[in-house]
């Protein structure tokens, strides 16, 4: 089977790029062809003028469509195209291009792009579906920008997404319900060694540094905390908290991913603060697989993904005094925190892992095709 990935990426390196990188390691490793058509924001958007560019063509872009012309008009066309993110770039323009072409058409749903259009911009809540730029009002004009062409989903086979919950947001856009599939994100299964919260240091947090991601709630709440917390991660608000000099936290950047992998698996605690509507956050999912406890915002798929006290720890997003009683809680029972975590790693095992992803997945594609081509 010959799949192709299209993709958007950000300026920022996030759980989605990476889930994209290990779908086409899995699918590679199960005998079968992935070419990849990336588009990255850094190299395309430089200046004023491909900014306006790029709005001006925010639902519907036929440089999307050159683009994808010149790709095929030598080269075979896929069994099946994989989207990802289409947002700026790629437009709902390919979805018209591979639908013309009569290739099936699997989209994964990595974030609420789609019911920007919903959104109430004097509602203080919407921060959860992930703002533009930080801001609801750009939010509100995007989503209406961008989703000017939002009945081409129709042309999609199916839709991937994460959890109930996603799913339950994502049917806001009106998607017919039988067209939507939960597949978690995975991980490759590791052969570790559980070690005990006793014997490991420090706590982590591995992610962007946003507002939404819930840092400034994280270092509050480690005011009166005595354990080191290693913060790992760029984005809009490093600059600002590298530049403070906190008694025990301390802020390394970006880092390569064997690297955050080898300190979740060493740390005691990861923290996972966000106070917006994550989907399917690999971050946690590294933490499972390390077996490394969790103690998680309650918002969102998080809570479908976490059991609270049984294979993680869950406080109410945004409160800082809460965060740090959990903190206190994990650190005064290392013997409970040790069964969460082989709860954690056999939740992973059962749910998160390559093994059953690559059952799902694969399965997926062969029944979109077969069902395409009967069709036909």
């Amino acid at each position: 089977m010959h799949i192709l990935q299209l993709h958007n990426e950000y300026l920022y390196y996030g759980g989605e790029d990476t889930a994209i990188k290990l779908e086409r390691k899995l699918l590679i490793k199960n005998g079968h062809t992935v070419s990849q058509i990336i588009r990255k924001n850094e190299n395309e958007i430089s200046n004023i003028f491909s900014i306006l560019k790029v709005i001006k063509n925010l639902s519907y872009s036929f440089d999307s469509i050159d683009i994808l012309e010149k790709k095929f008009k030598n080269e075979p066309l896929p069994d099946i195209v994989h989207i990802h993110n289409i947002f700026p770039l790629w437009t709902y323009s390919v979805l018209d291009f591979f639908q013309k072409k009569n290739v099936p058409i699997i989209m994964t749903l990595h974030n609420y792009r789609l019911i920007w259009n919903k959104i109430n911009p004097f509602d203080d809540s919407c921060i959860k579906y992930g703002l533009f730029k930080n801001s609801k009002y750009l939010t509100y004009i995007f989503g209406h920008l961008f989703n000017y062409k939002k009945n081409f989903l129709f042309k999609v086979n199916k839709f991937i997404t994460f959890t109930n919950f996603t799913k339950k947001e994502i049917l806001k856009s009106n998607i017919p319900k039988s067209r939507i599939m939960i597949k978690p994100n995975f991980l490759i299964n590791k052969k570790v060694k559980i070690k005990s919260i006793q014997k490991k240091n420090n706590a982590i947090f591995a992610s962007r540094l946003s507002q939404e991601k819930g840092i400034a709630t994280l270092v509050k709440a480690w005011e009166n905390i005595n354990l080191k917390l290693n913060v790992y991660g760029d984005g809009p608000l490093y600059p600002s908290y590298k530049e403070k000099k906190y008694k025990n936290i301390k802020f390394f950047g970006r880092k390569d991913r064997k690297i955050i992998q080898k300190q979740i698996y060493n740390s005691k605690i990861l923290i996972f603060p966000s106070e917006w509507y994550e989907c399917m956050p690999m971050t946690i999912l590294e933490a499972f697989n390390e077996g490394t406890l969790v103690v998680a915002s309650n918002i969102g798929s998080i809570r479908n993904i976490i059991k609270n006290y049984k294979t993680g720890i869950l406080f109410q997003s945004g409160n800082s005094i809460d965060l740090k009683n959990k903190i206190k809680w994990a650190l005064n029972h290392p013997e409970k925190c040790d069964q969460i975590v082989l709860n954690a790693k056999k939740s992973f095992r059962d749910n998160y892992s390559d093994k059953i992803n690559s059952k799902l997945l694969i399965n997926l594609y062969k029944k979109t095709i077969n069902k395409k081509y009967k069709k036909d």
